[in-house]
């Protein structure tokens, strides 16, 4: 068999190739079927013809390197997220009902501040400029009667003014102890879960459960207030 022959047969073995490629129902077979047709027939563009056909070569070789890229990306986004002990803290207690990607975006959005005791958080009667999650510690919430409460680690702070854009309702502080804050800048934040439909859902659901039992534990007069956990979402 000529080598000529042979080349027609790599040929058709490439559309072939291509073939199954456009048959393939997962996006990652299809790219790597697709890569190994371009393989296939490449030769024929090397030796069959007097002069290698460079333009075809060129462009074959473009499509390769664009599915390569596509599945590096595809294997980016597909790794298993590793959370650090502390992460995996927050993500137990308050987190639970989004995927471990949606929640380690997230927090990769936000900034984790140590805070020393009877460190001003919030003013009353202002514009929040940060969403606010107690890590580690408590904050301490004076109410406009003069009632306080505690939030425990878990708890929100600013949950409401993030949700319905108002001035604060209360001064927060954190307590008697140094506290690990979690904060993120609302704006940026809003801007970042409009590109995020089921993440901007699911974390409102959140918050507003947290408001809800803030609201609860203060008609119960309880001096802790309970957070989002405790709803058990999913």
């Amino acid at each position: 068999m000529g080598d000529m022959n042979i080349l027609l047969i790599m040929l058709n073995m490439a559309y072939l190739i291509f073939l199954f490629a456009f048959i393939a129902r997962k996006i990652v077979w299809l790219r790597i079927i697709t890569i190994l047709g371009n393989i296939t027939i490449m030769p024929y563009f090397l030796f069959f013809f007097e002069e290698p056909q460079w333009n075809n070569i060129a462009w074959i070789g473009v499509y390769t390197a664009i599915n390569l890229f596509m599945l590096f990306l595809i294997y980016l986004e597909s790794r298993p997220i590793i959370l650090s002990d502390l992460e995996q803290k927050i993500y137990d207690r308050t987190f639970k009902s989004l995927k471990p990607k949606e929640f380690k975006h997230l927090i990769d959005h936000g900034s984790l501040d140590e805070l020393q005791p009877d460190s001003g958080l919030v003013t009353r009667d202002t514009h929040l400029e940060n969403l606010m999650l107690v890590v580690e510690g408590q904050a301490e919430v004076v109410l406009k009667n003069g009632d306080e409460v505690d939030i425990p680690a878990g708890g929100f702070i600013g949950e409401q003014s993030f949700i319905t854009g108002e001035n604060t309702s209360a001064d927060v502080a954190t307590g008697r102890e140094a506290a690990k804050i979690l904060s993120w800048n609302s704006d940026s934040l809003r801007k970042y879960l409009e590109k995020k439909p089921h993440l901007k859902e699911t974390l409102e659901l959140i918050l507003t459960s947290d408001v809800i039992h803030k609201l609860r534990d203060m008609e119960e007069k309880y001096d802790e207030i309970k957070h989002s956990n405790d709803l058990n979402i999913s």
